[in-house]
């Protein structure tokens, strides 16, 4: 082999490792910044499930809170609608009452205006 051949070819090994090296150092700057962002993907993720699941268990409870509202707002109703039929069925009676009175006191006022019309009447017939 040749002296001068033997030269070229160690340096173009030498050119070749010394890129081949280059390129890992790159790689492994690469490959490190991607450990990174995956660590800190996983981070994000563990904060988000962890925020997640708090949220979940926060909305479970007020999931709780509003069907006991909602059965304690069913029974008002339901108590609410018994005092509203008791309550119509008294206004109902009242106004029979009223109706009654009303003719009662109207008939009344009709037979004292009848009985002032005969004593006026009474009254007038002697004077003329």
């Amino acid at each position: 082999m040749d002296p001068h051949n033997f030269q070229k070819l160690m340096e173009a090994l030498l050119n070749h490792l010394e890129r081949q090296d280059a390129q890992a150092v790159t790689t492994n700057d690469l490959l490190l910044q991607l450990v990174g962002e995956v660590r800190s993907t996983r981070q994000d993720s563990q904060q988000f499930q962890q925020r997640q699941s708090l949220f979940n268990q926060r909305m479970l409870e007020w999931t709780d809170r509003q069907e006991k509202f909602n059965d304690r707002q069913e029974k008002f109703n339901e108590r609410q609608d018994q005092f509203n039929i008791i309550f119509l069925d008294e206004i109902r009676g009242m106004k029979k009452d009223i109706k009654d009175l009303t003719e009662v006191v109207l008939k009344q006022h009709e037979g004292r205006l009848k009985r002032l019309e005969d004593f006026m009447d009474g009254l007038m017939r002697p004077a003329s």
